[in-house]
């Protein structure tokens, strides 16, 4: 946006010449040059903008009047800034030479450059900078409410976008006990939006008040049902359930504390030891195609118990963190992928509010947080390939192990191992009892 000219749509519609507002006395002008701007350079036929003048009552001769503002528009615009014309006549008309010089494009850079800011401070910086320059609902003094929300939804839609993106911003900073007056507000404000109810919960949850971020949940459900008859999507769904489970997901992490989320190693396999031996030298696999990680399946007795010793062991190796996660819950069903996706991305650091929706959209953000780094997961009780499949990383340096009842077919260069004693030695009593214990202890991690 030129210094010296400036078109303001998010707010009062205004017009900024030499650092001084422009007078557009009557609310059509204002009105007709906003429309215009929303997309400049674009023709706009005559017969939209007349419903849009006179959405009620039109005048006796209503193209005519249209030109009459159209006169006037076009010579204060060529009074104010000669570098943009108001062009056309009976069919439409488009105001040519304003690209890029609307703050609503100036806010819509903004946000691109939040987005692409690896550095949290920066992200937050420019966001407050994009959304400082709303002034007010977009369009707020052309029209009837109705209307303005027509013609601006894209952009209302856009500042609560980026709203958001600078509440989940502030979260991953640590301000979660200076942001919950704000969210209290939001969330009176927009009580349907269930992204302002998650960031809500956490927050709160984060500030030690488990009890009321449950209430916040439940008073989101009720709205929903009783207003809109619908339920809660499935990413708030999970944040209320990993509250309910104190998941340490949940936690605030430091910005270089990779995570850590293998469960205690509380077992004496003694009996276990060469194997685990000779599955660290299956894990490590140095003839393994380049760039592709190293994936180990146990299945048999004990597996879980031995997946995670194994995990423990080479910890290590894989400085960038260790993610576990159940692939079965407490009723033995399986956990759908996109659940299972949202808690891992969110243990590498990914808001609840930046979660996209399907599968193949979470899959490839789990690829993209993993590439570069050297990360081991721990995928407990898978229940098929294809439930798999989606949650593994594409990076060389990563490595995961799963269990599995079966063997886990349908995995190419996985390697299959079963969970026995290399001597042969019988089944110790009580095996298959601490295997199911395994389980459910390893599904409190889902």
């Amino acid at each position: 946006m030129t210094a010296d000219v400036e078109y303001r749509l998010l707010g009062p519609v205004e017009l900024w010449a030499g650092g001084r507002p422009v007078e557009l006395k009557r609310r059509q002008e204002r009105l007709l040059l906003g429309v215009l701007l929303l997309e400049p350079g674009k023709v706009v036929s005559a017969e939209r903008l007349v419903g849009l003048l006179w959405p009620e009552e039109r005048p006796a001769r209503p193209k005519r009047a249209l030109q009459v503002y159209a006169s006037r528009l076009r010579a204060m615009l060529a009074k104010a800034d000669p570098e943009t014309r108001l062009e056309g006549g009976a069919e439409g008309y488009a105001v040519q030479g304003a690209s890029g010089r609307t703050d609503w494009e100036l806010f819509a850079a903004l946000v691109r450059e939040a987005k692409a800011a690896r550095d949290l401070e920066q992200r937050r910086k420019v966001l407050l900078d994009a959304l400082a320059l709303w002034r007010g609902p977009a369009l707020a003094d052309v029209a009837e409410e109705h209307l303005r929300r027509r013609l601006a939804a894209d952009l209302d839609e856009a500042r609560w976008e980026a709203q958001e993106l600078r509440v989940a911003t502030e979260l991953e900073l640590g301000r979660h006990q200076e942001l919950l007056p704000e969210l209290a507000d939001l969330s009176t404000a927009l009580p349907f939006r269930e992204t302002i109810a998650s960031a809500y919960m956490l927050a709160l949850y984060r500030s030690g008040r488990q009890t009321d971020s449950l209430a916040v949940y439940r008073d989101l459900v009720r709205r929903l049902a009783d207003e809109l008859g619908t339920t809660p999507g499935e990413s708030v769904r999970e944040l209320q359930l990993a509250i309910l489970r104190q998941d340490a997901a949940l936690d605030l992490r430091s910005g270089d504390q990779p995570p850590d989320e293998l469960p205690a190693d509380n077992g004496s396999l003694p009996e276990y030891d060469a194997l685990l031996s000779e599955l660290r030298v299956e894990l490590s696999r140095p003839g393994r195609p380049d760039g592709v990680p190293a994936v180990l399946c146990l299945y048999g007795a004990d597996r879980s118990a031995v997946a995670i010793r194994l995990a423990h062991q080479v910890a290590g190796e894989y400085p960038d963190g260790q993610l576990f996660a159940s692939l079965q819950d407490s009723s033995g069903d399986a956990v759908p992928a996109p659940a299972v996706l949202g808690r891992l991305l969110r243990s590498l650091g990914l808001d609840e509010a930046d979660l996209p929706a399907s599968v193949e959209e979470r899959a490839s953000v789990l690829r993209s947080r993993l590439a570069g780094r050297s990360v081991l997961l721990v995928l407990d009780e898978a229940a098929d390939a294809g439930q798999l499949r989606p949650l593994l990383p594409a990076d060389g340096r990563c490595a995961v192990i799963v269990t599995s009842k079966q063997p886990m077919l349908g995995l190419e260069d996985a390697v299959q191992r079963e969970v026995r004693t290399t001597s042969g030695e019988p089944e110790r009593p009580g095996q298959k009892r601490r295997e199911r214990g395994s389980e459910t202890t390893a599904a409190r991690y889902t």
